[in-house]
C-alpha cells in the first residue's frame, strides 16, 4: 500500500512540474534581449559585405517593444551609402556564389534552415518582443519561414536542363538553368 502511495505521489509531482517535460521561456522584456545578446542572435548593426556595420554617419533608432514600450535595442539606422554598399556586395558575392555546384549550395542552404531550427524558440522571442506577437504563433512563424529554406535546399539540388520540342525538324531547344541575378534579404 505504501509503495502504491509513493508512486502517486511521484507521477503527481512530475504532472504538476512542467519544466521537468519542455524548455521554459521566459518573456520579461530586459530578461529576454539580454539572453538574445549573450547568444549572438540580437544585433545593432547592419550585415554588409560579410561584416557587421554601423551607419556611417553612427545614427540609430530604438525598437521597442509594443507591449510595455521598454527599448529592446538601438539599431543602426542605414542609408542610401549603406544601401549602396549592400547592393554592390551583393552582386560581387554573386559570382562566387553562381560558380558552386548545385549540391554546395543545397548544402550552405540546408546549413541555414538547420540553424534557424535550432535557434527556432530564440527567435521566435525576439519577433514576440518587437512585434507583440504571441509566443506560440511568433515559433509557428519562425517554423513556417524556415520551411521555404528547407524547400529551396532540396530543389537546389535539382537544377536541371530541359529540352523543348522544337516547331523545326532540324532544331533542338535546350534550357540551361542557371543564376542570372542576386536577391536582397531583409529582415
Amino acid at each position: 500500500m505504501s509503495m502504491l502511495r509513493v508512486s502517486f505521489i511521484s507521477r503527481r509531482h512530475l504532472l504538476s512540474s512542467p519544466s521537468c517535460f519542455r524548455r521554459r521561456m521566459s518573456t520579461d522584456p530586459k530578461e529576454a534581449a539580454t539572453r538574445l545578446r549573450d547568444s549572438g542572435l540580437l544585433r545593432s548593426q547592419g550585415f554588409v559585405g560579410g561584416k557587421w556595420v554601423d551607419a556611417c554617419d553612427g545614427k540609430t533608432f530604438e525598437v521597442r517593444n509594443p507591449a510595455t514600450g521598454d527599448v529592446i535595442t538601438n539599431v543602426a539606422r542605414m542609408g542610401k551609402k549603406e544601401t549602396s554598399d549592400a547592393i554592390s556586395s551583393a552582386y560581387s558575392t554573386f559570382n562566387s556564389w553562381s560558380r558552386l555546384t548545385a549540391n554546395e549550395r543545397s548544402k550552405c542552404l540546408r546549413k541555414w534552415y538547420d540553424l534557424m531550427i535550432a535557434h527556432k524558440e530564440e527567435l521566435a522571442l525576439l519577433i514576440t518582443l518587437e512585434q507583440g506577437k504571441p509566443l506560440k504563433e511568433a515559433l509557428g512563424e519562425v517554423t513556417y519561414g524556415a520551411s521555404f529554406i528547407e524547400f529551396f535546399s532540396e530543389e537546389a539540388k535539382r537544377v536541371y536542363g530541359d529540352i523543348i520540342p522544337p516547331t523545326l525538324s532540324d532544331r533542338r531547344l535546350l534550357v540551361l538553368k542557371q543564376a542570372t541575378h542576386f536577391s536582397c534579404i531583409t529582415l
